[in-house]
Order: structure tokens, then sequence, then C-alpha cells
């Protein structure tokens, strides 16, 4: 063959398999074509931390948080009774204001708010809030005749006495939940995950993987046409891979550390904030499952890919199920997450762009449904001094609906006077009672709460439900 056409043979050959090798490439990025339903499955496994984006803020209210940190201000708010159904008639509702008052100083951990209740020019109810240091109380003069105070000290013992529904689940100490903190993750943590995700994708056969073409799902009433990747254990398999997990996680400081700091910050309790209760509770679950590997139960997650995008994760285990839809359009972004165990649903739903965001929070069981929702955005600027918060609230519960409407005025001065002191009045610190009648005294408290609540509005022609059940 002559010199040139062999290298002009060469040059057809290497340039084919350099386009077949970029189509390869471009398909391998773009599609799951090449891809096996281990590595499917994990692509979109790892887009599960994408629905935290939804929680991003703006600029301008990260700067709004941090000044509230370090510089005093006051706050001017009102609140208005915006829309009712099956509780009282709107002309008595446009009637009744809810005047907010206050200042804070959190860098010295003290503020004093004044709240009151009017229709038209009857006062319904005015109140005191203030916490001094970790004093936290209310003096509202129809309750009682002085300060109620909780101090922010051995939570989980106060919650038992007072024979609180979980009481189990209360910390020691109730901390200001940042969510910058609890998504703030060193590159050494990173890796240190990434180890465990390894073990998960490693250590289990090929057979636990399965691919479904065409499953179609719905989300807030649409439809989407999905491929779903599961990943299934039955119990032996759950429980062998719990175990090595486990025991990895006992004797990595780093992961231990990671897991207890995270958790005190969401204020979770001792057992999982406290390392050698956390170790300890880890060691007896390992000991658990290697005599009884059954106790850990059959396990799946299934991750729908829609447009090369998770748009909902299930995880079923135990009888309970768990969804998170993650959907986006435009720049707002939605989160659904739902928890059904066959008798009783539980919903969340966030919605948010870097502007505005949106909570609700929904339970429904026996066909009743309770609900609120929050809808939450500020206007101004930290420069100009002119921030205003705004916030809406609707409430659903069975048939009784109520929508309530708050704005403030944010004002940031080093001229915010004197805090009261609540010791300079009389004062219940509900801490430091006896134990034996902590429980007796507030359920006088939350008896005389709800007569005020429900009589004061009766008074004016609304009918409201208790706050507290017994």
């Amino acid at each position: 063959m002559k010199p040139n056409k062999l290298k002009r043979n060469l040059i057809i050959i290497f340039s084919i398999i350099l386009i077949l090798t970029a189509i390869i490439f471009v398909l391998y990025i773009t599609t799951d074509i090449f891809r096996t339903k281990r590595d499917a499955f994990f692509r979109y496994f790892s887009q599960i931390p994408e629905v935290l984006d939804v929680l991003e803020t703006s600029e301008e209210y990260e700067t709004y948080q941090k000044t509230k940190e370090t510089k005093p201000y006051t706050t001017v708010g009102e609140v208005k009774i915006t829309d009712s159904s099956n509780i009282a008639d709107q002309s008595i509702l446009d009637k009744v204001k809810v005047t907010v008052n206050g200042k804070t100083d959190n860098k010295n951990e003290k503020s004093n708010i004044d709240v009151e209740i009017k229709s038209e020019n009857n006062r319904l109810f005015n109140m005191q809030v203030a916490r001094d240091k970790n004093l936290y109380g209310f003096f509202a003069p129809q309750i009682a005749d002085g300060y109620i105070v909780v101090r922010n000290e051995n939570i989980d013992e106060l919650a038992q006495n007072i024979g609180l529904e979980n009481a189990n689940q209360f910390p020691e100490e109730i901390t200001e939940i940042k969510l910058d903190k609890i998504l703030e993750i060193s590159n050494t943590e990173k890796k240190h995950i990434e180890q465990y995700v390894k073990m998960i994708r490693n250590d289990v056969p090929d057979t636990a993987y399965s691919k479904t073409k065409n499953e179609k799902i719905e989300i807030e009433g649409q439809k989407y046409d999905t491929t779903a990747y599961t990943l299934k254990l039955n119990s032996r398999e759950n429980s062998n891979l719990q175990i090595q997990i486990l025991e990895k996680i006992t004797v990595d400081s780093i992961m231990m550390d990671f897991i207890t700091s995270k958790c005190k910050l969401l204020n979770i309790t001792d057992e999982y904030t406290d390392i050698n209760m956390l170790n300890k509770k880890m060691k007896e679950r390992i000991e658990l499952l290697k005599n009884n590997p059954d106790e850990a139960g059959e396990f799946s997650i299934t991750v729908y890919e829609n447009k090369l995008k998770n748009i909902q994760t299930k995880i079923e285990y135990n009888g309970k199920t768990i969804t998170i839809s993650n959907l986006q359009e435009g720049n707002e972004k939605n989160v659904i997450l739902k928890v059904s165990d066959g008798t009783k649903v539980t919903t969340i739903k966030i919605k948010g762009n870097e502007q505005e965001h949106s909570l609700k929070y929904q339970t429904q069981e026996n066909e009743i449904i309770k609900s609120i929702e929050a809808k939450y955005w500020i206007t101004g600027t930290v420069q100009e001094n002119n921030i205003e918060n705004h916030l809406i609230i609707n409430r659903i519960n069975d048939i009784k609906k109520i929508s309530f409407e708050y704005n403030d005025k944010i004002n940031f001065t080093s001229d915010i006077g004197t805090f009261k002191d609540m010791q300079d009045d009389k004062v219940a610190v509900v801490n430091d009672y006896d134990s034996n009648y902590i429980k007796e005294f507030t359920d006088i408290i939350k008896k005389q709460i709800n007569d005020v609540y429900i009589n004061q509005a009766a008074s004016i022609g609304i009918n409201l439900d208790p706050i507290f059940m017994n």
C-alpha cells in the first residue's frame, strides 16, 4: 500500500474511533444507555440532596439574618385575620387587630415583645414576652399575676414532669436552628461520607437492582412518565449492610462527631448528641441484627427518573412508605415529603425561590384533614434600614379554616432603651418547681389559657377550638 494511502486510511480510522468515543461519552453523560442498573440507580440516588436547594435564599436575606445577630433592632407589626370558614363572620374578624411591638438584642441575648389583641376599642388580650439569657417567659394578666418562665436547661426532664407527649424526644437544651450550620460539611467529612456511599454501592449484589421503563407517577395532580430504578434488600441483605456500616461508623471518630454535632444543631435527644451514648446505641443495634437478622426487615428504595432528573424517591420499610418529590419550574423549586403508615398520612410541602418560601404541614387520618401553611418573604434592604417581614398563614382543622396576615417593620438602632428584667416582677420558673407539682401547675395554666382564648373569642362572636387538648 502506498504511504499516502496508508496515512489517509489511518486518519480515517482514528477519526472514526474518535467520533465513536465522543458519541459514546455524550450518550453516557446524557442518557443511561451504557449504564448498568447499579450505575443508573446511583446516578439518580446521588441527586437526592438536591432537594435542599429549595432552602436557598437571597443575599439580602442572608445579610438581614447576620445583621440581626450583631445589631439590636425594634419591631413594629400587625396581624390581620383575612378570611375564615365556620369560625366567624368576616365583618366580625375585620374588627380584630393584633399589634406587636418589640425590641431585641441577640448579641446580649435579651428581648421584650408586647402583644395586644383588640376588637374595635375593646381590649381582648395583652401579653409581654421576654428573654434574658437562658430565661424565656411571658406575662399575661388574664392568665397569671406574674411571669411564667422556662429556663433553657434540662428541657427533657421538664417535658417528662409536665407529661408532654413524646417527652423522651426533647433535648436537654433547645438551640436555635441555623440551616447554614446544619448544611455545612467540610472536605474531610465529605470524604468520609463518600466511603459509606461506596459501601452501599459495592457491597450489595447485582440482583438487588431492577429497572422499570414507562413507570407513570403522579405529583400534585400532574402525571409524569419515568424510568424507575430500585434497590431492594431482603432482611438478611439489609441486616448485613447495616452491620457493616455501623461497625465502620463506631470506629470512625470523624463520622461520630459529624453525626452528633448535626443532631445537636437539630435539637435531637442526648442519645444521638452524646458520642458515647450513640456509640452504645449503634453497638446494641449491631448485636441485635447479628442475633436476629429478620429484625432488619425488607427495605427498598426507588428513584424515578424524568429527563435525566430524579423527580421522586420512594422508600419502603417496616410497613411505612416515604416519598420525596423534587420538581423545578423556572426558578421555583418544589419539594414534597410524604410519610404513610397505612392509617395516617403526613405531608410536608416546601416551595421557594430566592425571594420567598412557603411551607405546608398536613396530616390526614380517617378522612380528617388538618394543615397549616405559611408563606414568608421580606422587602427592603439592610443598607437602607427599611426591612419588612411579610407572613401569610392558612390553617385548616377539618371544616374550620382561617387565614392570617402578618406584616412588620424592622429598625436597626443602638438607641433601643432598657430591657425589662423579669426578676423585678413576680416570677414562676417552672424548672424550679417540685416534680410532683409541675404537672398540676402547667395543667392549671393550660386550662386558664384555653378559657381566656375561647371565652374572649366568644364574646365577639368567634367560635374557636381549645389550644390545648386533654
